[in-house]
Order: structure tokens, then sequence, then C-alpha cells
């Protein structure tokens, strides 16, 4: 389970040698839900939305260390594309 800042910049250090940095992913996730939908949406709102979607699973497993780790790294996520802006 991270407990500090320094744990959850590493999740998303290892997940971005793995998927690439978070705001390249995010704008390749964004552009891909906007064409399924047919909405702009923007690589905010498909961080927030991976949060609401982890929230969902760890609402029906909430002993799911690593969905929690995964939330944490969320919300880093969208705070990095705020102050990239």
């Amino acid at each position: 389970m991270i407990q500090n800042e320094f744990q959850v910049d590493e999740l998303i250090h290892t997940k971005g040698l793995e998927y690439g940095h978070p705001r390249r992913f995010m704008r390749q996730l964004a552009r891909v839900w906007s064409g399924v939908l047919d909405v702009d949406i923007t690589p905010e709102q498909a961080a927030t939305m991976m949060v609401l979607f982890k929230s969902v699973r760890l609402y029906n497993n909430p002993d799911k260390v690593d969905t929690q780790d995964d939330i944490q790294g969320y919300l880093k996520i969208i705070d990095i594309l705020n102050d990239f802006e």
C-alpha cells in the first residue's frame, strides 16, 4: 500500500516506463474515448473517469490494495495534467 507521495511518484514512473508518460497516455485515451463516444473528452476527464472506474472496483473489493494504489496514482496524474496547462 502506498504510504507517501514518493511512492505515488514511483508508481507513476514505473507505469510510465510500461505505458508511456501519463500526459501522453491520457491524451491518447481521451482521443479514443472521444471518438467512440462522439464527445470531446479531455485528458483530465479521462483520468477522472479512471478514478471513478477504480472506485467502483474498490467498492466491490475494498481490500484490494492495488486498486487503492491506482486511485492515488490517478489522482496524482490529474494534478500533473492540471499543472501542465
